[in-house]
């Protein structure tokens, strides 16, 4: 509850930092963007993967000014980070990564999450 609250004041005052594709941190608090998954930047599983990470990172940050994060329960237990439902110019951000070829569609039911995409094959 402190953390979300926390979360909720800075992003009343602060753009976020963007960590990778899908995840962005304010006021120190991770927050996983919601409905879509980037390619992985941390823990790549070839170069065309990083490479594809690097780019989501780059496009986001591009346009995190412009971005609306709207906090939202987690479906899952998801390494301490708090979830957001974000827009651009209030569009969907997921749409808009996902059509750049930067993301890939990504819905976790509560407990449960669909595999990943592979980005190497």
């Amino acid at each position: 509850m402190i953390k979300t609250l926390t979360a909720l004041l800075a992003l009343s005052v602060v753009s976020p930092t963007v960590i990778d594709g899908d995840t962005v941190r304010v006021a120190g608090i991770a927050i996983r963007l919601t409905d879509y998954d980037a390619p992985e930047l941390f823990h790549p599983r070839c170069p065309h993967e990083y490479a594809l990470a690097q780019a989501a990172k780059r496009e986001l940050e591009q346009h995190i000014g412009h971005v609306s994060l709207h906090l939202t329960p987690c479906a899952y237990a998801n390494y301490g980070r708090l979830c957001a439902d974000a827009t651009l110019n209030g569009q969907p951000l997921a749409q808009y990564m996902i059509a750049r070829n930067l993301a890939a569609s990504y819905f976790c039911q509560p407990g449960h999450c669909p595999p990943k995409r592979n980005w190497c094959g």
